[in-house]
């Protein structure tokens, strides 16, 4: 089973740095995760794709050397439970409003006594079989981690409650629909915006968790001095977009 970058860094005390993929291309992906970042976080919430593609987008994760994050809002276990035994090391829970939710993904992703996961050591994470039941079993439960998105201001009374809560690793901030829930879309330097940061980073501290922003690369400094210690700071999509415009910009010629 391949070891969880994200855990160990944070293990480390040190800051994780992911990208995300947009697209659906496994050779992109691959790119991504080869390129030196901790994790290639892979949307399932805004993209519908078939599942032998998400299998191909976690192997191109594998085969670059970076962890498949995967974002994605289960209607059950099962919704779950195939993208982990494809080998992704982490899920991201996004549009969280009460600590119920995050319960029952945590028993969906987590084998007894942690939670309720099912046992089926044939697939990719179980090394096709090759791993002994009992390691396989100790090894996902530790290898594996979830990510809760902090964007609906309805979560904000729990923030405390998921931070606490056995199995969590990271509370990510979702900037964008969170100041959207507000009334205060893109105003992240809003003083109601500011408390809600500083009341995700101090419970992660109170319960040893880490707390989590996507922020262009030039904001990283002063998220991290915040207390923010995992940032998602660029994008398949910006990369394209950004090359595009600026190569064309650049033309210097007469028409």
């Amino acid at each position: 089973m391949q070891p969880s970058l994200v855990l160990q860094k944070i293990a480390r005390g040190e800051t994780v740095i992911t990208a995300k993929a947009g697209y659906t291309d496994p050779e992109l992906v691959e790119l991504v995760a080869s390129s030196g970042f901790d994790a290639v976080w892979i949307c399932l919430e805004h993209k519908r794709m078939d599942p032998s593609t998400v299998y191909a987008l976690i192997q191109a994760c594998r085969l670059g050397g970076a962890d498949a994050l995967i974002r994605v809002k289960p209607s059950n276990y099962t919704d779950v439970l195939h993208l982990i035994e494809a080998g992704a090391r982490g899920i991201m829970l996004p549009r969280v409003v009460h600590p119920d939710e995050v319960r029952a993904v945590v028993e969906a992703v987590k084998f007894p006594p942690l939670g309720r996961r099912g046992y089926d050591g044939i697939h990719a994470e179980a090394d096709f079989g090759r791993i002994p039941a009992a390691e396989y079993l100790a090894t996902a439960n530790a290898q594996n981690f979830l990510v809760v998105q902090i964007e609906e201001p309805e979560v904000v009374p729990h923030l405390d409650a998921i931070a606490a809560m056995p199995g969590v690793d990271v509370l990510f901030v979702g900037p964008g629909d969170l100041t959207l829930g507000l009334g205060k879309f893109g105003q992240i330097d809003a003083p109601e915006v500011r408390a809600i940061l500083d009341a995700v980073v101090a419970a992660c501290q109170r319960h040893g968790k880490v707390a989590a922003i996507p922020c262009a690369p030039e904001h990283v400094q002063s998220y991290h001095e915040m207390g923010f210690r995992f940032f998602n700071v660029i994008s398949d999509y910006r990369c394209v977009f950004q090359g595009m415009k600026a190569a064309h910009a650049s033309l210097q010629f007469k028409t």
